[in-house]
C-alpha cells in the first residue's frame, strides 16, 4: 500500500477547478500542484520551465514537436524533444512527489501516471456552459464571444492532450472516480464532497 495519497482534479475551463482545489487543500492540510510542477519539472530535467510550460496541455504531437524545435538549443539531440520524452519527465516529477507527500494535482494527466497506485482519487469538475461563459468573462474582463471561443478552445487542447497520453476520454464518467457539475453543487458543496470522499476511500 502507497504511504502516501493523492488527488487529481481534472476540470474545465470556467468551472472553478483551481478554487475548489483550494478549498481541499484548506481541509485537508495539502500542497496544490499545477503550474508549480513545470517549476520542478525543469529542475529536475535542466531543460528551461519555458518548455514545459508551452507544451502544457498543447492540442497535438505535431503541434508539440514544432513548438519544442524552436525553442531549445539546437545542439539538443531531437529524440529529447520527443512529446513523449516531454510526458514522461513530467510523469516522473509526479510520481516523486506522490511518493513524499500526500497532495492534490490539478490536470497534467496525474490520475493516468499515478493509475496503479491504491491511494488515489480521481475527480472531474464540470459545469454548464453559460455558467462556464460567465465565470470566463467575469474573471478575464472578456466579452461573450471571446469567452465563449476561450472556453472552446481550451475544451479541445485539454481533450487532445489528455486523449492522446491516456488512451481514456477527457471529461467522461468512466475516466475518473467522481464527475461534480459545480454549476449545480456550487464550489464549495464540490469541495466538501472531495474531502468526505477522500476520507472514506483513502483512510485520511
Amino acid at each position: 500500500m502507497d504511504k502516501h495519497y493523492t488527488i487529481c482534479m481534472g476540470r474545465q475551463i470556467g468551472a472553478g477547478g483551481r478554487g475548489i482545489a483550494a478549498l481541499v487543500s484548506e481541509s485537508l492540510g495539502v500542497n496544490i500542484y499545477d503550474r508549480t510542477l513545470l517549476k520542478s519539472a525543469s529542475q529536475e530535467t535542466g531543460f528551461s520551465e519555458e518548455v514545459f510550460e508551452k507544451a502544457d496541455e498543447e492540442k497535438t504531437r505535431r503541434g508539440l514537436r514544432s513548438m519544442f524545435m524552436s525553442h531549445i538549443h539546437a545542439d539538443v539531440s531531437a529524440n529529447c524533444l520527443s512529446v513523449e520524452n516531454i510526458f514522461s519527465m513530467q510523469s516522473e516529477v509526479i510520481r516523486n512527489i506522490h511518493a513524499q507527500e500526500d497532495c492534490i494535482f490539478i490536470g497534467r494527466c496525474a490520475d493516468y501516471v499515478l493509475r496503479d497506485s491504491d491511494r488515489l482519487l480521481s475527480v472531474f469538475i464540470s459545469a454548464s456552459p453559460e455558467y462556464r461563459i460567465r465565470r470566463i468573462m467575469e474573471k478575464g474582463g472578456l466579452s461573450e464571444r471571446k469567452a465563449r471561443s476561450m472556453m472552446e478552445e481550451a475544451d479541445r487542447k485539454r481533450a487532445s492532450y489528455y486523449n492522446y497520453f491516456t488512451g481514456r476520454s477527457w471529461g467522461m464518467p468512466e475516466s475518473y472516480d467522481i464527475c461534480l457539475n459545480s454549476s449545480v453543487l456550487g464550489d464549495s458543496k464540490c469541495a466538501e464532497m472531495i474531502v468526505a470522499l477522500a476520507k472514506e476511500r483513502l483512510g485520511i
